[in-house]
């Protein structure tokens, strides 16, 4: 019985994330950031998704040389949009003084300030653009891909505000697009997602924009190359009213107003006593 079309591909890039996530000495050298309760947390979530991603996509380029079949070249070039999106993603972690908020950056860039956020936008759109187009994907498609990719990745940063929320978000879409499809990116990216979650929710480590980006960039890709043009137009109606619920309402307020999402947002997290404060929310 033969294992499924990238079962082996996505295996390594899983595996290169967990080693990458679980080992105290990458970690501690990934950088910091500042979590909901106020604590330093390491970032090595991201470079460990993205490293993950980029290992399963070089190990499919791989055994397509070897074998003579799929599309190396288009693996290698989407991972050096999986690359760049992580590059810019960590670009914006590192800010001192950053703007939240796709209006408020808008809002920035029209009073003539040129924010990390819209720096880190217009290289997502661009990136995807590139992605799409190595995927196959032109015409409407490719519009619609490169928004579906772009916003996905924007809307996995707008649900990373406390520890998990992002990733069971990111597991539930990656089981589901791996069912559709089995591919080493859609095995990488289920992997990746049930190696970095615990980690996550016990707040030994975060995605930051840098990781949050990456995974939810992975996951537009990939729904954008499973569905045809009208799920795709279907895919970006959702991304952008999720995207005005959080400028205007918040994902969270919508979130405890409901009792089966609260119950699973709150799914594994630490109790807000083992800190002795409640989780900050953040818009």
């Amino acid at each position: 019985m033969s294992l499924p079309a990238g079962f082996g591909a996505g295996a390594v890039g899983t595996a290169v994330a967990a080693l990458a996530a679980w080992t105290p000495a990458i970690a501690s050298r990934a950088g910091a950031a500042t979590n909901h309760r106020g604590e330093r947390v390491s970032l090595v979530l991201g470079a460990a998704a993205a490293t993950g991603t980029i290992a399963a996509l070089a190990a499919s380029a791989a055994v397509g040389v070897a074998r003579g079949t799929g599309h190396p070249s288009r693996d290698l070039l989407v991972a050096l949009a999986v690359a760049i999106v992580f590059a810019v993603g960590a670009y914006d972690d590192r800010q001192p003084s950053r703007v939240h908020g796709l209006r408020a950056h808008f809002v920035a860039l029209a009073r003539g300030q040129v924010t990390s956020g819209i720096v880190k936008l217009a290289v997502i759109v661009v990136a995807a653009a590139f992605a799409e187009l190595e995927a196959g994907l032109s015409g409407g498609a490719l519009v619609l891909g490169t928004l579906v990719v772009a916003g996905s990745a924007n809307l996995l940063n707008l649900l990373d505000v406390v520890p998990g929320r992002a990733l069971k978000f990111a597991l539930a879409c990656s089981a589901g697009l791996l069912a559709a499809a089995s591919s080493a990116l859609a095995w990488a990216s289920l992997g990746e997602t049930v190696v970095l979650l615990p980690l996550d929710l016990r707040e030994r480590a975060m995605l930051g924009d840098a990781g949050a980006n990456t995974i939810g960039f992975v996951l537009g890709l990939l729904l954008s190359v499973t569905v045809g043009t009208a799920w795709l137009a279907i895919s970006l109606a959702a991304i952008l009213a999720l995207h005005a619920i959080a400028e205007t309402v918040s994902l969270s307020r919508v979130i405890r107003a409901t009792p089966p999402l609260r119950w699973l947002d709150g799914l594994g997290r630490l109790p807000a006593s083992d800190h002795g404060t409640a989780p900050a929310e953040s818009g």
